[in-house]
């Protein structure tokens, strides 16, 4: 056979085409994918001339061709026989498989591809594998760190060269594939089941789960170096796209996990904004997101170059901007100031509406409480509305506001606000200050308390401590269990606050929350009978601007009133 390097050899050394040649004569048994030598001389190569350099190997384990690419793509005519595997370099990549590779491996008589990515030393760095499966599918394996790990690889690929691996059950990627990465706690379990939902609201799918025995995060890689390597392998094994943290990275964190991966990588910050971008549908939703999404981009935004202006695909690259998102830290401070405005402007048209004089004869409830646990579904029960109510996390993010009457005739008005959830971004509850304030002004919150979860006490701690940090603890609160149609007992811890068992699907238990409702209007409101003087022009003007007028009387001098008016206003009235 007449040993030729193959390609683009043009400006290339003597030397290094002796380096290539000498290729052809590697060979031993050791079962690899290829031998070490072989390996060692393309990564060379390639590191000294930024070239793609790529080797086929035949089932007897001898080298049928060398041949030298560009930067990115070897050409070539060759037309390999069948059987034949291929390995070649990324010199300025990472060692994933590009979706032309697969395609090539999909399309071709070629019974396996490799990629190598190299190190500053100009060595192999990490090396992927893949071959077909039954339904010429490409199944992916590794990341491998040394050559003997591909023994395994090559196990499979010995007995027939379309084997589907055991290990790899699917192969057809519908959604994103995503592996979700906690530390061991007290409520590790419930908060990696809720990761998966929100992986799954986001559009990817959770295919595995790895928590660690840690109290704190590693200040490097949040797990420990060991874990990173476990979790290499579980990436492979699942040919998950992405991995995603449990808590927030800092930004060194997320740039080491991505050096010693290479998937996509992004924490429970980021999946929450990327389903707020998805659930936001009004101009002050789209506003609020885009803001907590700049604020979270802000401080990662060193490194990033380029890729702030791609148009990204996937969870975490979705949202206001996202196909041309700046990449000078000013621009970004300046379209973060221009939000902010925005924001500024609704939340001065919101405490109008909060101000005016017919809002005011209302008696408030904030529905609030853990995502997903019925919150629109019991304001469509009680004010015979239709707000959007899904089985799904952050269903809705903007408030919704309907009047009812209560059982004493009161007008009362129930506002549906944005769930919580267990480690809500400081970012988002900045972005959402117009939203949350709806909370703190209400005059009583409708805590609703998902009964059919078994993690039921951790959210209701979730969510009081949310309402401490916006500043509503001092608000009166009922409790509203939901779901009892699902668990007839559900087991709560005890609290102060009064509590109705309901379930807005059957109806049980609506008259006793709306008993408690009618109590805490009564608690919040008295009724006064006075004769106010009509010389008394601030008095008369203070009642018509924070009273309800029930009834007046002309009486000359003066004007009888019947009015019921706040209890904590009561000290106001200058009679």
């Amino acid at each position: 056979m007449e040993k030729i390097v193959y390609g683009n050899t043009e400006g290339l050394k003597r030397s290094t085409l002796d380096i290539l040649l000498s290729i052809y004569d590697d060979y031993d048994g050791s079962g690899y994918y290829c031998t070490q030598d072989t390996l060692d001389k393309i990564c060379s190569v390639s590191s000294d001339s930024k070239r793609e350099i790529a080797v086929y190997i035949n089932k007897r384990n001898r080298v049928e061709m060398v041949a030298v690419g560009d930067s990115e793509l070897v050409r070539t005519d060759y037309r390999p026989e069948r059987g034949m595997r291929l390995i070649h370099t990324h010199p300025s990549g990472s060692a994933n498989l590009s979706a032309v590779d697969m395609e090539t491996l999909r399309t071709s008589a070629l019974s396996a591809m490799a990629a190598v990515s190299i190190n500053r030393d100009g060595r192999m760095h990490m090396m992927y594998c893949a071959c077909l499966d039954e339904y010429n599918q490409p199944v992916l394996f590794g990341p491998y760190k040394k050559l003997s790990q591909t023994q395994s690889f090559m196990d499979i690929l010995k007995d027939t060269y379309n084997t589907k691996n055991d290990a790899t059950e699917i192969t057809r990627k519908e959604s994103e594939r995503v592996v979700a990465v906690g530390l061991n706690s007290a409520y590790s379990a419930p908060l990696m089941e809720e990761l998966a939902a929100l992986i799954s609201a986001a559009g990817g799918t959770c295919v595995a789960s790895v928590v660690q025995n840690k109290d704190q995060p590693d200040p490097a890689y949040y797990i420990g170096k060991g874990k990173i390597i476990e979790l290499l392998h579980t990436c492979a094994r699942y040919q998950a796209d992405t991995v995603v943290f449990d808590d927030e990275l800092t930004v060194s964190q997320q740039s080491n996990i991505e050096a010693e991966l290479n998937v996509k990588v992004l924490d429970r910050t980021a999946v929450i904004l990327d389903i707020f971008a998805k659930r936001a549908f009004t101009n002050e939703g789209k506003l609020q997101v885009e803001l907590a999404m700049l604020g979270y981009i802000y401080p990662r935004l060193t490194g990033k170059g380029q890729v702030l202006s791609r148009l990204g695909g996937g969870i975490g690259t979705r949202g206001p901007g996202e196909t041309k998102l700046e990449t000078d830290r000013r621009h970004i401070r300046r379209r973060m100031t221009y939000l902010k405005e925005q924001l500024n402007k609704v939340d001065k048209r919101r405490t109008l509406l909060r101000d005016n004089k017919s809002r005011k004869s209302f008696f408030t409830f904030a529905i609030a409480g853990y995502t997903n646990a019925g919150k629109s579904t019991l304001l469509n029960t009680l004010t015979d509305s239709d707000v959007m109510a899904e089985d799904m996390l952050f269903a809705t993010l903007d408030p919704s506001a309907r009047s009812m009457k209560l059982k004493s005739n009161k007008d009362a008005m129930l506002i549906d606000t944005v769930g919580f959830i267990s480690k809500l971004p400081v970012k988002l509850v900045e972005a959402f200050k117009s939203t949350l304030d709806e909370i703190r002004y209400a005059d009583c919150i409708l805590h609703v308390i998902d009964g059919a979860s078994k993690d039921a006490d951790m959210q209701m701690n979730e969510v009081y401590s949310i309402l401490k940090s916006i500043g509503a603890g001092h608000i009166p609160v009922i409790e509203v269990v939901n779901k009892t149609d699902l668990v007839k007992e559900p087991l709560l811890q005890a609290t102060s606050y009064p509590r109705a068992y309901i379930s807005c699907v059957t109806g049980e238990g609506m008259e006793t929350l709306l008993d408690l409702m009618d109590q805490a209007a009564k608690d919040k409101h008295v009724y006064m009978k006075l004769n106010v003087d009509y010389a008394d022009g601030k008095l008369l003007s203070f009642i018509h601007s924070n009273a309800k007028i029930l009834s007046k009387r002309d009486k000359g001098e003066d004007i009888e009133m019947e009015i019921e008016i706040s209890a904590e206003l009561v000290s106001k009235l200058d009679i």
